[in-house]
């Protein structure tokens, strides 16, 4: 069954913007138009993730969240308040009210997809990964350590390891495929979980530079792991 992800805001706009940020991924995508339609939605859908927009028509977006976290059924799901403003009180009375995360428009699609993959993990995977459990070396800031492949494609992988890094930052990865092809490459932290609640603490990365040998090694590797 497809995951839901709620979206919630009073203009249209940005509705379809953020529905667009996730057009990619194998979600099922419910909207509200303000937070009475939200905790309705809430109830009927179970969504895996709520982005709601604070400033709202008849029930605002901190309202709706505390709403939601007085809920015995639905009271966990994760909430991520949106607003136009940066106030630092509206930011307190969103955290006050429960929500998990708050952002200040306009937040990006990378964005709202790091979050989203906290609860979704596998969301917006356009390559087929394969799970193992290869051991690899994995260096960033000038840090090296041990880490392991939890899974495997041809564009990137997730690497378990307690290494610090942020989204967007260049690591180096190397590791050895079970044919004894060595797979030494830069790349791109797309998204941290540092909750280890739907799989081991680590980074999900993408492959940059990957020469045209080593994709065609990896995709034969990937058939038979």
């Amino acid at each position: 069954m497809q995951p839901t992800i709620l979206l919630v805001d009073d203009l249209q706009m940005f509705l379809e913007i953020e529905r667009d940020f996730f057009r990619h991924a194998d979600v099922k995508i419910v909207t509200a138009r303000d937070g009475v339609e939200a905790l309705e939605a809430v109830q009927s859908y179970s969504p895996r993730v709520v982005f709601m927009d604070l400033q709202m028509p008849n029930m605002d977006g901190a309202s709706c969240c505390k709403a939601i976290r007085a809920t015995q059924s639905h009271g966990d799901t994760p909430v991520v308040i949106i607003s136009s403003s940066t106030s630092e009180a509206d930011r307190e009375e969103s955290f006050a009210a429960g929500c998990n995360y708050f952002l200040t428009k306009p937040a990006g699609r990378d964005r709202f997809l790091e979050i989203a993959r906290e609860f979704i993990p596998d969301i917006d995977r356009r390559e087929k990964r394969v799970p193992c459990c290869l051991p690899a070396t994995l260096s960033c800031n000038g840090v090296s350590a041990p880490c392991a492949l939890h899974d495997l494609g041809v564009e990137g992988a997730y690497l378990v390891t307690d290494l610090i890094a942020k989204a967007g930052n260049v690591i180096h990865v190397s590791f050895t495929l079970p044919d004894g092809t060595a797979v030494d490459t830069p790349c791109k932290a797309v998204w941290i979980d540092e909750s280890g609640k739907t799989r081991p603490r680590g980074i999900g990365v993408r492959f940059a530079l990957l020469p045209k040998p080593l994709r065609g090694a990896l995709a034969r590797a990937l058939e038979k792991l």
